[in-house]
C-alpha cells in the first residue's frame, strides 16, 4: 500500500508540474487575447466540472475538478454556430470581441503568445537556475585501478597500476597543484598528455609517482576510478532493504561473504548473487547481519535501493543573465526539433527513447524529483525545475505543429487570410477544427500506446 502511494505521489508531482506549464501557456493567450480586443469567456485553473469561480471583466475564471492544466476559451463559438447554421458563405454579424471580428495578424499573435510565454517561462527558469547557489557531489581523491575490477570494467588494464598506483592510494597533489577532490584529479588528467606526477599517502606513508597515460585511443587513459568507502548514503523507504533495516550511516563491512573496502568491492559482491542479498554492517559501533531478496530489473539483474554516500561541496555561479536562459533554451529547442525532423525522415526509430506521453512525463518528473528531494529540498527543486523547462519548450514546440486544433494550425490560417485578403469560410474552418480534434485524439493514442509499452516493458 505504501508503494503505491508513493507513485501515486510521483504522479501527482509530474501532473501538477506539466498542469503548471500548460496554464503558462493559456495565460500568454489570455493577455494576447485581451491586448488584440478579443473578448475570452472562460479562463479555467484545471479540467473537467466547474467547481467555483468568479467573473472580471467579462471572463469566467473559474477552478475546475481536476488540477491539472487548464484552458482558455476564446469569443467566436456563437458566430461560428450561426454561420454553420445559416450555411453562410462568410462570417457576417459577428458580435463585438469576436475572434472572427478582428484583423488575422491579431489572431495571429493571440495564438503565438501560448508558445512565446511557454519559451519566456523556459529562458526565465534556466536564467534563476543558472545564477543560483547549488551543491554538487564530490568524492575523496582516493583511487582504485581498474585491473583489480575487470569484471567491472570493459577495459581491465592499467597504465597506473603497472607504473607504481595501487587501490586505495589517496592522491594529495597533483604536478605540485592540491587536489581537493576525484572530480578535479579527473579534469586534470583529462588535459593532460605528458607524463603526471602523483603525490600520494598510502598506509600513512607518502609517495611519489610518475605517471604516463595510455594514448592510444587519442585520448590520455590511466585506468583509474574513484573508490568510496562503503558508508549508505539514503535507503529508499517501502523497499527491502529498508525493511531488512538498512539505515543512513551504516558502514558495510561484508556482503554475500565478501569484505567490502570500496563501493566497486560491493558492486562486485552484489552481483554474484541477486537472488538474496546477505549484508554485515557496522551500525552505531555494532555488527549486524542483514538479509534480504532484492528487487529486480527489467532484465532480470538485481536493483538496489540505497546509495553510498558522498560529499557536496558549494559551485560558484555567475550573475544572473537571461543570456544563460537563453543559450540553454535555444539549445533544447533545437534539439527537439532534431529528433521530430528525423522521425519524421525515419532515422530514428525508437520513439520510446525520444517521445512520451503524459502518463510517462509525470513519473518521469515526479521520478527525478523524488530523488532529488532524497538528497535534499535543494536538489529536488532543482531537478523539479530544469524539468519543467524541458516541458514548457516542448509544448511550446508541439503546439507550433501545422495541426488545426494546435496555434500553429491556427496561425497558418490567420496567416493565410492575412496574406490572400480572404476569409476562410465557416465550414471550411469547422471542418479543420474537426480534423484537428481528430489529429490529437490519435497523436494521444499514439503517446498513450508508446507509454504502455514502455511500462510493459519494464514490467517484463
Amino acid at each position: 500500500m505504501t508503494s503505491f502511494l508513493i507513485i501515486i505521489g510521483k504522479y501527482l508531482i509530474g501532473l501538477l508540474g506539466i498542469g503548471l506549464v500548460v496554464v503558462i501557456h493559456e495565460i500568454g493567450h489570455l493577455l494576447a487575447a485581451r491586448a488584440c480586443g478579443i473578448g475570452v469567456e472562460v479562463f479555467s485553473f484545471g479540467l473537467g466540472p466547474k467547481l467555483c469561480g468568479v467573473e472580471y471583466k467579462g471572463t469566467d475564471f473559474r477552478l475546475s475538478l481536476l488540477p491539472f492544466g487548464g484552458y482558455c476559451r476564446l469569443k467566436g463559438s456563437d458566430d461560428l454556430s450561426q454561420a454553420l447554421i445559416q450555411n453562410s458563405k462568410h462570417f457576417t454579424h459577428t458580435e463585438q470581441g469576436s475572434l472572427f471580428s478582428v484583423h488575422p495578424a491579431k489572431r495571429l499573435l493571440t495564438y503565438l503568445a501560448g508558445p512565446l510565454l511557454n519559451l519566456g517561462f523556459a529562458i526565465l527558469l534556466y536564467s534563476l537556475l543558472a545564477s543560483t547557489p547549488y551543491k554538487v557531489l564530490t568524492t575523496e581523491p582516493i583511487l582504485a585501478t581498474v585491473n583489480d575490477y575487470p569484471t567491472l570494467f570493459a577495459n581491465a588494464d592499467s597504465p597506473a597500476y603497472a607504473q607504481g598506483l595501487r587501490t586505495g592510494d589517496r592522491v594529495l597533489s597533483l604536478n605540485g597543484r592540491s587536489i581537493s577532490d576525484w572530480e578535479m584529479l579527473e579534469s586534470l588528467l583529462a588535459e593532460g598528455t605528458t607524463a603526471q606526477r602523483f603525490a600520494i599517502t598510502r598506509d600513512g606513508q607518502g609517495l611519489e609517482f610518475l605517471i604516463r597515460a595510455d594514448l592510444s585511443s587519442g585520448k590520455p587513459r590511466y585506468g583509474l576510478s574513484p573508490a568510496k568507502k562503503p558508508v549508505v548514503g539514503s535507503v529508499r523507504p517501502s523497499t527491502p532493504e529498508h525493511n531488512a533495516g538498512l539505515k543512513p550511516g551504516d558502514t558495510i563491512a561484508f556482503a554475500n561473504g565478501e569484505k567490502i573496502t570500496n563501493d566497486l568491492d560491493l558492486l562486485v559482491a552484489l552481483s554474484e548473487d541477486t537472488n538474496l542479498t546477505d549484508l554485515t554492517i557496522l551500525s552505531s559501533g555494532k555488527e549486524e547481519h542483514i538479509l534480504f531478496r532484492p528487487d529486480l530489473d527489467e532484465q532480470g539483474n538485481g536493483e538496489w535501493n540505497f546509495s553510498i554516500q558522498t560529499e557536496s561541496r558549494n559551485v560558484e555561479v555567475p550573475p544572473f543573465s537571461l543570456k544563460h536562459g537563453w543559450d540553454t533554451s535555444v539549445k533544447m529547442a533545437r534539439d527537439t526539433v532534431t529528433s521530430l525532423i528525423l522521425l519524421i525522415q525515419g532515422k530514428n526509430t525508437d520513439v520510446r527513447q525520444e517521445f512520451t506521453g503524459m502518463a510517462r512525463a509525470a513519473l518521469m518528473i515526479g521520478d527525478i524529483t523524488t530523488l532529488g528531494l532524497e538528497s535534499n529540498m535543494g536538489s529536488g527543486l532543482r531537478a523539479l525545475f530544469y524539468l519543467l523547462g524541458v516541458v514548457s519548450i516542448s509544448l511550446a514546440i508541439a503546439n507550433l505543429l501545422p495541426l488545426p486544433a494546435f496555434d500553429g494550425g491556427q496561425m497558418l490560417i490567420a496567416c493565410t487570410e492575412w496574406v490572400t485578403g480572404k476569409r476562410i469560410r465557416p465550414r471550411t474552418y469547422w471542418i479543420l477544427q474537426l480534423v484537428g480534434i481528430f489529429s490529437v485524439v490519435c497523436i494521444f493514442l499514439f503517446l498513450g500506446y508508446v507509454d504502455m509499452r514502455h511500462f510493459l516493458s519494464i514490467r517484463r
